[in-house]
């Protein structure tokens, strides 16, 4: 449990281990400890069916619903996806880019989703491996993409372009170096999550080779007294 990334009177409920469903004793104790905390509401990390079933039932409510995609890095990924565009310089996140980088990701989501430069940092390190890129013009750094991998599976963990710098091939670059580095993890599937009415980023992911799943993810918060 953290503080809300742009609200540090919302406790953050982060589920580290997915396969683990949340027993209701689990939630009480986390709920209290929020309380103790000063805490107005707690919110979850995103969930799958099953954990939020458990969640909602005991007593939180849906905020957001995230759409969860996923790519096949099985095959030679030079066949099956688009060349680069090579509108923007790609180069390494450095530590102190993550300012910078947490700027742009409150001005492309707003501030209750929006990154500050801890949580940015935390998110690098949230995977056994990781991976995080910055995309560059003239004007300075204009997106930024962080990525993990942990066995077989690689996960496209944080995408956020400058709504200045949209439609330059800046997301579109930074998802296809992010995907040949799982390959080169060896990892089979790339996974990444985003709004249900996030169209744009839903197009953007569907044309680089990413197919829609069944599951959706949610998020829940639950107001405290």
């Amino acid at each position: 449990m953290r503080a809300w990334p742009s609200d540090a009177s919302v406790a953050h409920l982060i589920f580290t281990d997915h396969q683990h469903l949340p027993h209701p004793d689990e939630l009480d104790e986390a709920v209290e400890h929020a309380e103790r905390k000063g805490a107005r509401a707690i919110r979850t990390s995103a969930m799958f069916p099953n954990a939020a079933a458990i969640v909602l039932a005991d007593g939180f409510e849906v905020i957001d619903r995230l759409a969860l995609l996923s790519c096949d890095l099985s095959a030679d990924l030079s066949a099956e996806l688009p060349l680069p565009r090579r509108a923007v310089r790609l180069g390494r996140l450095h530590p102190w880019h993550l300012t910078p980088c947490s700027r742009i990701d409150r001005n492309a989501f707003g501030l209750m989703w929006g990154n500050t430069a801890t949580s940015l940092r935390d998110v690098r390190h949230a995977t056994p491996s990781s991976y995080a890129r910055v995309a560059r013009t003239d004007d300075g750094i204009v997106g930024f993409a962080i990525s993990g991998a942990a066995g077989v599976h690689g996960y496209l963990q944080r995408l956020a372009v400058d709504p200045t710098a949209r439609r330059r091939g800046a997301g579109h670059d930074l998802v296809l170096d992010a995907l040949e580095w799982m390959r080169r993890r060896g990892a089979a599937t790339a996974l990444v999550n985003t709004g249900v009415t996030n169209e744009a980023a839903l197009t953007l992911y569907r044309s680089i080779g990413f197919r829609d799943l069944t599951d959706e993810l949610v998020i829940a918060e639950r107001r405290l007294t």
